[in-house]
């Protein structure tokens, strides 16, 4: 479900704003009814709860209610175990454009978007989470589940958004949190931190038109983990484009 609006606020200021709800219909993983698999293809019976696409960064719980007995050792062998997202996504989206148009042929944007995942219960992800932890404590248990619900992500750009003309240019930086569960990691920017969820950091890039028809860009995107062992990404990325 979406509504949107275009706002004309004076001769050279419009805006955009879009509101969306987005319901993941039965994406979380369940929990199996008890059972003793005796080999990898011993199926629980809610093995198909697991996710069917993943990029990284979601929360993810066991599936498979394997019960401790003399035939797995007592559950130190034979744990063939499946996992799945920890939490339901019933996802609010809300997005804004401010264009301001009076230096043309530059154009000023600022750009922002916020999302939450309004299905995310913390406690109850804490008590199955096996990822998106703290450091695990002095006696050995599990750190505390360190995994959130909400993304937002602002850019700020400069210059020609068509570059349909030989020397126009544009240039933006943008910083982004993306929490580990406020979205399915599956549908995010595979440039940003590799893809996925649980990452924050910027983006910076330019673009240059060489033609009314060919322009180059350049792209940086920074990125660090949120949640859980520390891991930072620096991507680099040049562009040759082309228009037919």
């Amino acid at each position: 479900m979406q509504a949107g609006a275009d706002i004309q606020l004076t001769k050279d200021l419009k805006t955009k704003v879009a509101i969306g709800f987005f319901d993941f219909d039965g994406i979380e993983g369940e929990l199996s009814d008890p059972y003793t698999p005796l080999d990898n293809n011993d199926a629980g019976s809610t093995d198909g709860t697991r996710p069917a696409f993943a990029q990284k960064g979601n929360t993810y719980r066991p599936l498979r209610n394997i019960v401790p007995g003399p035939l797995n050792d007592y559950g130190t062998s034979r744990q063939y175990q499946y996992f799945g997202l920890a939490t339901p996504f019933q996802v609010l989206a809300a997005t804004g454009r401010l264009d301001y148009d009076g230096w043309e042929p530059v154009r000023l944007s600022l750009v922002g978007e916020y999302s939450k995942n309004l299905a995310f219960e913390q406690g109850d992800i804490n008590a199955i989470a096996v990822n998106n932890r703290g450091p695990n404590r002095g006696d050995g248990a599990p750190g505390v589940f360190e995994g959130d619900d909400t993304a937002w992500y602002v850019n700020l750009m400069i210059g020609d958004a068509t570059l349909d003309r030989r020397g126009r240019w544009n240039a933006y930086a943008g910083y982004r949190y993306i929490g580990s569960d406020a979205v399915v990691d599956g549908f995010n920017d595979q440039n940003f931190g590799g893809g996925g969820t649980n990452m924050k950091g910027f983006t910076l890039g330019a673009n240059y038109a060489l033609s009314e028809r060919i322009s180059l860009g350049a792209r940086w995107y920074s990125a660090d983990e949120i949640a859980g062992p520390a891991f930072k990404s620096d991507i680099f990325m040049f562009d040759l484009n082309a228009r037919f």
